[in-house]
């Protein structure tokens, strides 16, 4: 029997639509949707119909085109829509927009949709020969701006004069004298994509109303990593270009199988080696459901076209890195699943381990299929900010936080992000907790929101008191709220993003000039552990929870009327990414214990905690079942106890989805427990069905 053939008995097995024993169940089944790359189908090469079983057998469910003009690829792609497989179509790019320079066509001239609309023409009309269009990229990358190629055209100077009501800075230095101006300055030329894109969609939706619009942001540039980066300048986020463009937001950067993107030494020492995924992921999931939109993700195999630099021995030997991933990007919110091929389709990732453990891991996933997508992310009970004015005044790279970002969500379990446009009242969107880490300069009208958040009854856990406003003038508001003064915000400060090639010589990306890439480490110590980068204050309301070696507090809260504050005396960054380069265990465990306590003092609980911080657990849930997703990022103890609290129903079973066994669980006060093993390289799939 081919190999081939093997692949699709075990899918119809494994999956309940085609399985005889669930005959009943296939009318409300639908499959996630996994998405594989198959470019275009060239004349050359002849279609391998056992490829159409091999698709089948790794669970993919959607095929992501970008050509189909010949008479002989169009056959095929009917033979895909026959055999059931959604299509996804690919386009160059119709927005008028060259990635890394300003449009070739202002978005404000009249004749900008005119151009769109012959784009749209030519480049969309093979869709006309497909019966079920699922999604169109009709769309480039985001763009990398960089400070020659900002629009200065004429139509945009009359848009800037018209929004503002005074002329647009003639450069990005001279918008730098002054503070508001140069906000003014760096919305509007981030808002010029985000403008051209909303008139592109409206075009295309036009041009075929059948189509779902997918948009791809590729680039740690638009999650806080522009500054002395690919974009060179602190500009453009995801959350502030919004999502009315398109209905499908797909990651699609790989800080997991090629580098991370952290500047200086935090790059060269990949540890925690899932930090920036999670951050960067983050910040998208709180873009798309906040604009009510699908969020997707790319999940890069190990395949020899995209990877060729980075392909080795190491990399070859985690086979598992696919399926980790899926896992966690689904756990993570992800809705849609897309992948790579080597070309054509036909021989997929270049190392047979790969591809056999991602159809592995697919496969579970399939057995549930699009119920999981029906049970969405559980909303955490705490949240982490991203403090946009801030990255755009000081252009200074807000993005190595990422590892406060991974210490908080190990620590705590779950944690999202909340960016500063959001902080519009004194809810905080509802949540319970807000972290603040290296944040220096707030709004005064954000941190006043923030102090009557406290007030409230809300928490605030920060290892830094924002000093500046709006303006970049001295601002008390924080100080007074965490009942301090003079307090220091310094950390070490890095360049340049190493890129560990295999097959060329490693070096670092964007260096600085004078090829110092870290600022002098200053360190301190605090009972056994050690710490970096101390942050001294004066103490005038606050309490004062221990000192370190030094004499610089360490811990500080505060109550104030029905909220809380607590402030770390060091910066959490520095010191955590210390001790994971050093393996300094006491320090990590010391880093951990505070800060879950931090939570757990004023009464904060999380949905999901996992006590091994090397295994990740992830919540979806609606009121009727809920998915957990455990995954071994890399560690030989694969003991975790997963506590779920807060959940919508009374558990009535809980079952492992790839064999169908019970999982033993304890009842817990607000939840279950679950003692759990996933071995080094595995993840695991866990189902949990609420009473009627």
């Amino acid at each position: 029997m081919k190999k081939n053939s093997i692949y699709t008995l075990f899918y119809l097995f494994s999956l309940l639509p085609f399985s005889t024993q669930a005959q009943q169940k296939t009318e409300t089944y639908r499959p996630f949707p996994f998405s594989l790359q198959y470019f275009e189908i060239a004349e050359d090469k002849e279609f391998v119909s056992s490829t159409l079983d091999d698709l089948r057998g790794h669970g993919v469910s959607n095929i992501w085109i970008r050509d189909c003009k010949s008479s002989k690829s169009n056959d095929i792609v009917k033979l895909f829509q026959s055999e059931g497989f959604q299509i996804d179509f690919m386009t160059h790019g119709h927005e008028n927009f060259i990635r890394d320079e300003a449009p070739q066509v202002s978005v404000y001239d009249p004749k900008y949709e005119e151009v769109v609309r012959k784009n749209v023409k030519k480049g969309l009309v093979q869709l006309a020969q497909l019966t079920r269009p699922e999604y169109v990229f009709p769309y480039i990358d985001e763009p990398f701006h960089r400070k020659p190629f900002l629009d200065y055209s004429a139509a945009t100077r009359v848009e800037f004069k018209r929004r503002y009501g005074y002329a647009m800075p003639g450069s990005f230095e001279e918008a730098c004298k002054n503070p508001r101006k140069q906000l003014d300055f760096l919305n509007f030329q981030s808002l010029i994509f985000r403008d051209g894109w909303l008139k592109t969609a409206k075009i295309v939706r036009e041009f075929d109303p059948r189509v779902r619009i997918a948009m791809t942001h590729d680039s740690h540039n638009v999650y806080g990593g522009g500054v002395n980066s690919n974009s060179r300048m602190a500009m453009d986020d995801v959350f502030y270009w919004g999502g009315d463009y398109a209905d499908l937001f797909v990651y699609d950067i790989y800080p997991y199988l090629t580098f991370d993107y952290r500047y200086g030494e935090t790059g060269v020492y990949r540890k925690p080696r899932m930090s920036q995924l999670h951050y960067t992921m983050a910040q998208l999931r709180n873009m798309t459901t906040a604009y009510g939109k699908k969020m997707g993700f790319w999940v890069g195999t190990y395949n020899k076209a995209w990877f060729v630099r980075f392909r080795g021995k190491e990399r070859a030997e985690q086979f598992w890195s696919e399926r980790e991933v899926l896992y966690t990007a689904i756990a993570g919110g992800a809705d849609y699943i897309i992948s790579p091929s080597d070309y054509m389709g036909h021989n997929l990732p270049v190392d047979q381990n790969h591809w056999d453990e991602y159809g592995r891991g697919m496969r579970i996933i399939q057995k549930e299929g699009a119920a999981i997508i029906d049970a969405p992310k559980v909303k955490a009970n705490a949240c982490f900010l991203f403090p946009r004015t801030q990255y755009l005044l000081t252009q200074e790279e807000y993005y190595n936080v990422g590892l406060s970002y991974e210490l908080f969500l190990r620590a705590f379990g779950e944690l999202d992000i909340l960016h500063e446009e959001q902080i519009t009242d004194d809810t905080l969107n509802g949540y319970q907790a807000l972290v603040l880490c290296d944040v220096t300069l707030l709004p005064e009208k954000v941190a006043e929101r923030i102090a009557r958040f406290v007030e409230n009854g809300g928490t605030v856990i920060a290892d830094c008191v924002p000093q500046m406003n709006e303006h970049k003038k001295a601002s008390d508001t924080m100080n007074r709220l965490f009942g301090v003064t003079d307090a220091s915000t310094k950390r070490v400060k890095r360049e340049g993003q190493w890129v560990p090639f295999v097959n060329l010589p490693a070096k670092y990306s964007f260096p600085p000039a004078n090829n110092v890439t870290d600022s002098e480490y200053q360190f301190d110590a605090w009972n056994e552990m050690q710490i970096v980068s101390p942050r001294t204050c004066k103490a005038t309301e606050a309490t004062v929870k221990g000192s370190s070696k030094n004499g610089t507090p360490m811990m500080l809260t505060r109550k104030l009327e029905k909220g809380n504050v607590t402030l770390f005396g060091f910066c959490m960054q520095d010191t955590y990414f210390q001790a994971c380069k050093t393996d300094d265990q006491v320090t990590l465990d010391a880093l951990y214990n505070w800060v879950r306590n931090a939570f757990a003092e004023n009464g904060i609980t999380s949905h999901v905690y996992s006590s091994n911080p090397d295994v990740e657990a992830g919540l979806r849930s609606s009121d009727k079942v809920a998915y957990l997703f455990v995954v071994n990022h890399e560690t030989q103890l694969g003991d975790s106890k997963v506590a779920l609290r807060q959940l919508p129903g009374k558990v009535a079973k809980v079952l492992d989805v790839e064999t169908d066994c019970p999982v033993a669980y304890t009842l817990a006060v607000d939840g279950i427990d679950l003692n759990l093993n996933v071995p080094f390289g595995k993840t695991q799939l866990i189902k949990i069905t609420y009473k009627d």
